[in-house]
């Protein structure tokens, strides 16, 4: 009862416009009114406890070493250097644009950030070399979901420090799906170049690679300064941060990029989006309690098992509901909402908790990139000055290519796992 009464004013909240993370809030605060069963000052402890989390210190932290590091010309010397590694490639500067991507992910940790760092370069670039704008734009937004799934990820640090995973196991999890995904764009953009009308540069001399990769080290030292420190056991995911703004604040003051005012300026905005993200985990806590108190994840996970009882039918249940959410919620809110309910699902079945949050993550994502909203698609189109009509048919190859990508990391769960084995030992007795 009381959960049917929350979902119904959460629904009537979002259908007024009112933003998911007080949508939310509101709809949890009131059904416990009306209820009566459970004394306020439960409140306050729940959101509290959701929040109470060194983990999630390194949020605020990769936010603000994103920052620092896109300063004095960092974008343009990865572009540079991608182009000459992959622009001789049928699609050239396509090719050029994932592979940005890649190595972009290792910096920002948000799609939507590389989304507007790469696209705000490449688009304009690409459109005066000829390419078809509306290819240009889902190029962009397909590449940046690359963001969160290579390490480090700030989608990775939320569901660590919700189901208490080790984030750092998580983020070595990721490499090898980012990898396979940059690599499924790749070889699409390979078979539609002509159709993108994309133009092939020289192949880049030994000299002239190794002159771009000086010029793009600064930005490739942060993601190996990550996973290294976090690999030998030097520090934490959360110390990690800390490493790299303090290394974001180095590079920044040795190329002379940085003053006083952007340091202010990048660490408010660090610490505004950074309270967004908070804001929304705080009230999901309320709503996702208030679902597990009224035992809606056995009651699924025992609907699930009377239906099927194939895992493998099962994932692929819950992958297709991740979608639709990803599709209507941005990722961070798709995400905290989910978590709560789906994790104790997926334990229940048997699946690799580390492989089912990197299957999760990367459905949420493609769901955020699938219209009708598809959030990132909307960021390209508005950088790339595209009509969101125009992008809808070059998006479906893109789609399809991913959801193979997708399927190889549902149900080859070594994808995934191979590493974390490897570098850290992970399942070993």
């Amino acid at each position: 009862m009381i959960v049917g009464l929350m979902f119904a004013l959460f629904a009537i909240l979002l259908a007024f416009g009112v933003p998911i993370a007080f949508a939310m809030g509101l709809s949890a605060v009131a059904a416990l009114l009306i209820d009566g069963s459970v004394p306020l000052l439960v409140l306050p402890q729940r959101v509290f406890s959701s929040l109470d989390s060194f983990g999630l210190l390194a949020i605020p932290l990769y936010i603000f070493a994103g920052e620092l590091m896109n300063l004095g010309g960092v974008t343009s010397a990865i572009v540079q250097f991608a182009r000459s590694l992959v622009g001789h490639l049928r699609g050239g500067l396509g090719q050029v644009n994932i592979v940005t991507s890649i190595i972009f992910a290792g910096i920002s940790g948000s799609a939507a950030a590389d989304c507007a760092a790469v696209g705000s370069m490449l688009l304009p670039a690409m459109a005066r070399e000829g390419y078809k704008r509306e290819w240009s734009v889902v190029i962009t937004a397909a590449a940046s979901i690359l963001g969160p799934i290579i390490p480090p990820s700030i989608l990775m640090v939320l569901y660590g420090s919700m189901t208490g995973l080790s984030i750092g196991t998580l983020f070595l999890a990721g490499i090898i799906p980012g990898l396979i995904m940059a690599a499924a764009m790749m070889i699409l953009v390979y078979v539609k170049a002509d159709a993108i009308g994309a133009p092939r540069y020289p192949r880049a001399s030994l000299p002239e690679i190794g002159a771009s990769f000086g010029k793009a080290a600064p930005a490739l030292v942060m993601p190996v300064l990550i996973i290294g420190g976090i690999l030998s056991g030097v520090f934490t995911p959360t110390e990690a941060g800390i490493v790299a703004v303090a290394y974001g604040l180095l590079y920044g003051f040795a190329t002379r990029q940085l003053k006083p005012g952007p340091v202010y300026h990048f660490a408010l905005r660090g610490a505004i989006s950074t309270a967004s993200i908070l804001i929304i985990l705080g009230s999901a806590s309320l709503f996702s309690w208030i679902i597990a108190r009224a035992g809606i994840p056995d009651a699924i996970a025992a609907w699930l098992s009377s239906f099927t009882t194939n895992g493998a039918v099962v994932l692929l249940i819950i992958v297709l509901i991740l979608l639709v959410i990803g599709m209507f919620i941005e990722t961070i809110s798709a995400l905290i909402l989910v978590v709560p309910v789906l994790a104790p699902i997926g334990n229940t079945y048997g699946f690799d908790p580390i492989h089912f949050s990197i299957v999760t993550i990367v459905a949420v994502l493609l769901g955020a990139l699938t219209p009708p909203v598809a959030v990132l698609l909307l960021l390209a189109c508005k950088i790339g000055g595209v009509e969101y009509a125009k992008a809808m048919r070059p998006l479906v190859p893109f789609l399809m290519v991913l959801s193979i990508g997708l399927l190889a990391i549902m149900y080859w769960p070594d994808l995934t796992l191979w590493l974390p084995r490897v570098a850290m030992g992970y399942g070993a007795p």
